[in-house]
Formats: structure tokens, sequence, C-alpha cells
């Protein structure tokens, strides 16, 4: 049967170059810009995700992605150190046993950062 072996989001951002280097000081992540700035990747632990220059603040504020991490709370630090953390997205764990916490990027975009704690 077919599978399917990975996702890779495609975020927005108003100025790319800016986006990727919130990634790379506040998580430690690896980065790289393609096309004139308008289309750039973010990598760390063989995850990556991308984003690409929209003009439309609107769209950055609306769209959203998660990242399921093995120790949520180191990533929680990292976040409080960065000054990253939504203000409305402190971390806890949900009923259903999902720990988690959000983050704002430049521009607007909402990244949920969690970990299953069944899983972990």
């Amino acid at each position: 049967m077919a599978k399917i072996l990975a996702t890779r989001p495609v975020l927005p951002s108003l100025d790319v170059t800016v986006s990727l280097k919130f990634w790379e000081e506040a998580f430690g992540c690896k980065t790289w810009l393609y096309d004139d700035g308008k289309f750039g990747g973010v990598q760390r632990d063989g995850f990556e995700f991308y984003y690409f220059f929209t003009d439309r603040k609107e769209v950055c504020e609306w769209t959203s992605c998660r990242l399921d991490v093995d120790d949520v709370d180191a990533f929680y630090k990292m976040a409080k150190a960065a000054g990253c953390v939504h203000p409305n997205g402190d971390i806890e764990t949900k009923p259903w046993g999902y720990r988690e916490f959000a983050v704002l990027d430049p521009y607007g975009v909402l990244a949920t950062f969690g970990a299953d704690l069944e899983r972990t």
C-alpha cells in the first residue's frame, strides 16, 4: 500500500528573510532562501517547512501549523527566551493528554508546539 512519508507546510510571510531569521534565532533551525527572497525553507531534526512571500498580512494572521516534538517543555523554554510565546498560548496540558503552547512568527503565523504525553 502507498504511504505518505512526510508533510511540508508552506506558510506565508511579508518578508521571507525575516521569517527565516526568526526560526534560526528562536529555535536553532537551519534555513535557506530562493527566488530573490520570495521563497525559503526551515529545517530542524528532519522536519522542514517553507515560506512564500505575500503582501497580504491577513493571510499570515489566518495561517497556523502544528509541530509535534519530543520535549515540549524544552521548546517552550526556547520560545520564552525568544519572547515569541502567543499571549494566549502559554504551555498547558489539555484534558486529552496533549501538552502544548503556541508562538507567533513576526507576521502573525501561529505555530503550536506539542507532545502527546501518552506517546512520549
